[in-house]
């Protein structure tokens, strides 16, 4: 839910600003909405009940009547509130991102996600001859059935299966998710040794059940603005070592990209 909330201006009566694009703040609620509140446009208080909108097609544009619409660019963004909407969603079975952010040319835009079951990345690391993620299950159970898969995105390649397991955590509340561990073995990851990408994913019930792509959505205060990269790995291969990075698509999923890793530059 959204609204569009024009803030008055203080005490003038000259027309708003020329240069710039408007700019809007935005306000979330407990219940999920967002409110973006507009200032520096005079006259705009009067003009909203005459057809003013907010045009959200996840670009987001002023529209007034007898106006062209206009680009707004982001003003400050206050989303505490969303962390309370993120536990109901949660205990409805599904998570819902909501993020407004400025593209890299300074405007405002909105993404938004919704995903039932949805599987939160929390950490990467490498042990004794595997990859071990950790991370959180909502919207679903981890059943006997568990287990993973890894798909290769960039190229035909094999899809694996790897083992998850539920992570017990006493007095765990069920809003915040079940805590699994998805276990990669260094054979799966680089059976042939070739340059590939891979996709993670659950499935918490089995080949019968729903999936879940492995992503990073969440943060303290709702949605997480860009998620952090994980630490570049080293792995074995039968042609040489890999370099393993784990990074994030712009959707936030989750990804393991494999590459030769150099060799030390010789000495002269």
């Amino acid at each position: 839910m959204t609204a569009l909330l024009p803030r008055p201006s203080q005490g003038s009566t000259g027309p708003g600003p020329a240069a710039g694009p408007p700019r809007a703040d935005c306000v979330a609620d407990t219940a999920g909405g967002l409110t973006f509140d507009l200032a520096g446009l005079d006259g705009l208080a009067d003009r909203a009940t005459g057809g003013a909108a907010l045009l959200l097609h996840w670009d987001a544009w002023l529209r007034l009547p007898g106006s062209p619409d206009r680009r707004l660019a982001p003003g400050a963004h206050h989303l505490g509130p969303l962390t309370a909407a993120r536990a109901a969603d949660a205990a409805a079975g599904r998570v819902v991102a909501r993020l407004p952010y400025a593209t890299r040319g300074g405007r405002l835009s909105l993404r938004s996600w919704l995903r039932a079951p949805h599987a939160e990345t929390l950490g990467l690391s490498a042990g004794p001859g595997r990859l071990t993620v950790t991370g959180r299950l909502y919207g679903a159970a981890i059943t006997a059935h568990a287990y993973g898969e890894i798909r290769a995105v960039d190229a035909p390649g094999p899809l694996c299966r790897v083992p998850v397991t539920p992570t017990p955590e006493p007095g765990h509340p069920p809003t915040e998710g079940t805590p699994f561990t998805l276990t990669l073995p260094h054979p799966d990851l680089a059976a042939d040794g070739r340059p590939r990408t891979w996709s993670l994913w659950l499935r918490p019930a089995g080949a019968t059940g729903p999936e879940a792509r492995l992503a990073r959505l969440l943060g303290p205060g709702g949605v997480t603005t860009a998620p952090t990269p994980h630490p570049p790995l080293a792995l074995p291969g039968p042609r040489g070592p890999l370099h393993a990075a784990p990074l994030y698509t712009p959707g936030h999923d989750l990804t393991l990209r494999l590459s030769p890793a150099l060799p030390p530059p010789r000495r002269g």
